[in-house]
């Protein structure tokens, strides 16, 4: 999973949305529930809200994944501000996950019409930088 929309509130009804929304929802949580279950440690959501999918390209793909989100974001725009305006929405952000790449300077850009885009919906901008996939080693090395 790449690229995730993020919309959540204290006060949210997530199923009262859901219940005529277009939008494909991945998860759905709700505030009181446990976040994960099977996790050693017991903690419960603060939040209710939901996660959705905005593309399904590669950490690597930063390109493609811009493309998705201003396409899923043009052609989902009147939902999104349904969504926006709800009560006890308090935030929705955008999140890219991109892989770091080893060099010396990392530098990642977006472009106007995306950031134009969320502006207007009021959903922030997150990056989330996760390391690179690890290369196979080659096994069969000549000594």
């Amino acid at each position: 999973m790449s690229c995730v929309l993020r919309a959540s509130g204290t006060y949210f009804d997530v199923d009262e949305f859901l219940k005529t929304s277009t939008l494909d929802v991945l998860t759905a949580f709700r505030r009181g529930a446990v976040q994960f279950p099977t996790a050693s440690i017991t903690r419960k959501s603060e939040y209710s809200g939901m996660s959705i999918s905005v593309s399904t390209r590669e950490f690597s793909d930063l390109r493609g994944q811009i493309e998705d989100a201003i396409r899923f974001l043009s052609d989902n725009e009147p939902e999104l501000r349904r969504l926006r305006d709800c009560p006890g929405l308090e935030r929705m952000e955008l999140d890219f996950p991109i892989e770091e790449r080893e060099m010396v300077y990392q530098r990642d850009a977006f472009p106007h019409q995306l950031l134009s885009l969320l502006g207007n919906l009021r959903i922030a901008l997150v990056v989330s930088r996760y390391p690179a996939a690890p290369v196979a080693e080659n096994r069969n090395r000549t000594q």
